[in-house]
């Protein structure tokens, strides 16, 4: 069985084939092919107010996710997300919460300019071919005030020439430690 094939029965199996349709029309070929190039994981975060969006990186697409709730732009956050994405959460006691991509979204639509900002650093992103997972450490404000903090995994396909969410999770820090989260996380404390 080809590379591809397996990719295409494990999507098949989780019901999200249907979904990146345009994951089948790859062969194994394309798959060796280089992806476009991205910056480096540390590169700065953009101005989420004037930077243009970004969808030709997985680090691109993540900044553009946290651009759409700083601009509370509810329909970029339906460009950095492919129909029938998830968002879910895992809380600190292990419970996942359902899918709650659609009351983001919609909170996001309620967001004045700058409201709220979620910064995300020290990125980690492993790719291969047109499947990316980034892995983004964030500490969010809410009009000026720090609310909470922790970590976001988002899976992604690029497809288009467009790197897009399939699927997000996030778990929270206790909120006790989110001024101090991002110096501690990026000290490896």
């Amino acid at each position: 069985m080809t590379l591809l094939s397996r990719l295409a029965a494990a999507l098949l199996a989780l019901g999200t084939l249907g979904t990146l349709g345009t994951l089948t029309a790859c062969t194994d070929a394309d798959l060796q092919k280089p992806s476009p190039a991205y910056p480096s994981p540390d590169y700065p975060s953009p101005d989420y107010a004037t930077a243009p969006v970004d969808l030709s990186s997985p680090q691109g697409t993540a900044h553009s996710m946290m651009m759409a709730m700083y601009r509370g732009d509810a329909e970029l956050v339906d460009k950095v997300f492919i129909e029938n994405a998830t968002l879910r959460r895992v809380k600190a006691d292990g419970v996942v919460q359902p899918d709650g991509l659609k009351r983001w979204r919609d909170w996001v639509g309620t967001l004045d300019v700058g409201q709220a900002h979620e910064e995300i650093f020290g990125l980690e992103v492993q790719r291969f071919g047109t499947l990316a997972a980034v892995w983004a450490p964030f500490v969010i404000t809410y009009e000026g005030k720090i609310v909470g903090c922790g970590v976001n995994h988002l899976s992604m396909a690029y497809a288009n020439d467009q790197w897009r969410v399939v699927s997000g999770m996030d778990t929270p820090a206790p909120k006790e430690n989110c001024a101090k989260f991002k110096a501690e996380y990026l000290a490896g404390t």
